[in-house]
């Protein structure tokens, strides 16, 4: 049985101290993250990983799913291994980032040893501390936020490439200062990585500007496919296997799309629905009020943040769209 620290009030030094003392003492370190990895993730990760190997330390990054295309422009993006069948690593420590429960991490945590020491920084609610030290706020902007925070008690200075990644973090994980998690934390930490160099306009162009003319056609034939429902207050987007055939692109050239569903006036809560295979079918979930969309994702397994969240139903698309849409018109009339 793991020892459970809980620390969801506030990032507890003692905690850091625990967690600082760890890395010192390790020698090799799986870092690895939620499955379908996104800004956040991905980002923290390789800044935990440079932050290590200055310690001397040995580090292999593993994560399930495929990079997505806004994000392969990352410098060091490249040693995130996805293919979990090559994994052949023996660490003495795994750093879990931004994943509620080891489970959400996919395939990687059929590879993780028992005994091997577990490091758990997480950012969301409904986390369930399966780490041997566990540093879980919920208020914090991002993973990166609290990595920001972790490694400057240690002295690191953020400059180069990983204040670049700490600040595509923050941008992505707060759409781009948008959501209520954008905090006064979260922009000073912004202001610090602005004045050690980050050029805000190039990562911005590069994370939200920067895509191919098929991904354009595409996300226009799921524009022209949105589904308007509950009088206007929810729009629901559809991304097939079909289409993406068509295509010849796949699911993770298209993080971030359900922003779109957000754009019609008076709509109050977004839906991308992928139809992940006959029978599974992921949602996003995004609302731009003070409707908790983690709420309706809990419901189903899933979860996220109040304005941000994700779930995958074991149901054909039709019947999850019935089943979201169900429980987004429950949300809706209960807060009216």
């Amino acid at each position: 049985m793991r020892s459970l620290m809980k620390s969801r009030k506030k990032m507890s030094r003692t905690t850091i101290a625990r967690i600082l003392d760890a890395f010192h003492d390790s020698s090799r370190v799986l870092i690895t993250s939620h499955k379908e990895p996104d800004g956040d993730s991905i980002c923290s990760q390789l800044v935990v990983r440079e932050y290590l190997e200055s310690l001397g330390k040995e580090c292999v990054l593993f994560n399930h799913g495929d990079i997505p295309a806004r994000y392969r422009f990352v410098t060091g993006v490249e040693n995130i291994h996805t293919d979990i069948s090559a994994y052949d690593f023996n660490p003495d420590l795994v750093v879990v980032l931004e994943s509620t429960s080891l489970d959400r991490t996919g395939d990687v945590a059929s590879v993780i040893g028992d005994g091997v020491r577990i490091i758990n920084i997480d950012h969301h609610e409904g986390n369930t501390l399966y780490g041997d030290v566990n540093l879980v706020d919920d208020r914090a902007s991002s993973v990166g936020e609290m990595i920001y925070k972790i490694l400057s008690e240690d002295g690191f200075v953020f400059k180069g490439t990983t204040a670049e990644n700490i600040y595509i973090a923050i941008l992505t994980d707060t759409g781009r200062f948008h959501f209520s998690s954008t905090t006064p934390d979260a922009m000073r930490i912004a202001a610090d990585l602005i004045e050690s160099g980050v050029d805000t306009r190039r990562v911005t162009d590069q994370v939200y500007f920067s895509m191919s003319e098929p991904q354009l056609r595409t996300i226009g034939e799921v524009i022209q496919s949105a589904e308007v429902h509950l009088d206007g207050r929810l729009c629901a987007l559809t991304l097939t296997r079909a289409l993406l055939d068509k295509r010849g692109m796949s699911f993770s050239d298209f993080e971030g799309i359900v922003d779109y569903s957000l754009q019609i006036n008076g709509v109050e809560v977004g839906v991308l629905f992928k139809d992940i295979s006959d029978d599974v079918t992921k949602a996003s979930i995004r609302s731009r009020s003070n409707l908790d969309v983690a709420e309706i994702a809990r419901k189903f397994g899933g979860g996220g943040h109040p304005n941000a969240a994700g779930v995958t139903l074991e149901a054909p698309l039709d019947e999850a769209k019935r089943l979201i849409i169900q429980a987004v018109k429950e949300t809706l009339d209960r807060n009216d």
